[in-house]
């Protein structure tokens, strides 16, 4: 790939590398999409579309390829330090709010539950930020999603801590509310089955159970084929054999 961009570097411009890197990221090639973003970023520091993508893609991709027991924090921390300098040059970007609310959720998964309730209020903000302006953004219900289903399985001290934190500012969260949001960004990205995997979770959640057959059923039948394909897939197949 590297290879590739510096090969056609000379006969594209930086418009058509942005082209070709976005349309990768749409079709979940989310490696190749990013290796074109940094280059892009290495030639202008101060692109809030090249900063955001950068931030998104890298922690999309750290995600999904390292372990659970060695997540790499400092990384995710340099990209919501870029997330938060493409805010910095504009606030009005519904990508850079939407760059940092991702940054800080991959962070918060690695958190305690005291840090996870002080970030909880934050990201709840740059998400309402980034749908007021892009109301239609499939991340961020995506993200908004998870965000319901997190406060949702909280316990009852968990909860109280976020009410007395927060006050009346946080709503609380519910599956159903969770089950909403997966259900938008289904809508506004219907091709991407990680969307259709996590709302068929939180119909189990639910006792949904049927409703989550369908989405399941759906996702592994999807043509969709981008780098996290096979491990969406496998997480559909093992949820459906333990529904059965």
């Amino acid at each position: 790939m590297a290879l590739l961009i510096a090969v056609s570097g000379f006969a594209q411009t930086n418009a058509d590398l942005y082209k070709t890197a976005v349309a990768l990221r749409m079709k979940g090639q989310f490696h190749s999409a990013l290796a074109i973003f940094k280059v892009l970023l290495s030639k202008d520091s101060n692109s809030t579309a090249y900063l955001d993508y950068v931030s998104v893609l890298t922690c999309k991709t750290l995600h999904d390829d390292s372990k659970a027991d060695n997540p790499p924090i400092g990384q995710y921390k340099h990209m919501e330090y870029l997330a938060k300098r493409s805010l910095r040059l504009d606030s009005s970007n519904a990508e850079s709010h939407y760059a940092y609310a991702f940054s800080i959720a991959v962070i918060s998964e690695f958190a305690s539950h005291k840090q996870q309730i002080s970030i909880a209020g934050i990201m709840k903000s740059e998400l309402d930020k980034c749908l007021k302006l892009n109301p239609r953004h499939a991340g961020a219900y995506h993200l908004l999603g998870r965000w319901f289903d997190k406060l949702a399985g909280f316990n009852s001290v968990e909860k109280l801590a976020v009410k007395v934190l927060y006050g009346t500012t946080l709503p609380e969260g519910t599956y159903a509310q969770a089950a909403a949001a997966y259900e938008k960004a289904i809508m506004y990205e219907p091709d991407y089955i990680l969307h259709q995997y996590e709302l068929a979770f939180v119909y189990h959640q639910m006792n949904k159970d049927a409703d989550a057959k369908l989405w399941l059923q759906n996702a592994i039948r999807a043509p969709y084929n981008g780098d996290d394909s096979a491990t969406v897939k496998n997480s559909c197949r093992k949820l459906l054999s333990q529904l059965k």
